[in-house]
């Protein structure tokens, strides 16, 4: 059986919190997976798994999938450094109930 073509995506957000660092490293660094923050040009903020390829002392450049299932569709992006964590500790654990 013929694959299915994928369905048509909505175009893809602009990162506002983007900044490019004076240096850039011209290879890439590694690959180093990673939790970024990502503001949207639309207003919106979100945390989600990337993978760190190059960093300077004050901003990492990471990559990820805007769609899991299309590798057509990874991303690249400068963030600074402290919109970038290897683990997070801070979010909320679900409640539980007593048993």
């Amino acid at each position: 059986m013929p694959d299915r073509p994928l369905p048509p995506r909505p175009p893809a957000r602009d990162v506002a919190n983007s900044e490019v660092p004076d240096g850039i490293p011209t290879r890439p660094q590694g690959n180093v997976a990673v939790v970024v923050r990502l503001v949207w040009s639309d207003g919106g903020e979100e945390w989600r798994a990337a993978r760190a390829i190059r960093w300077t002392r004050t901003h990492v450049m990471v990559a990820w999938r805007e769609h899991d299932d299309d590798p057509r569709s990874e991303r690249h992006t400068w963030l600074r450094a402290g919109d970038v964590a290897r683990s997070v500790s801070w979010f909320v654990p679900p409640e539980r109930t007593p048993v």
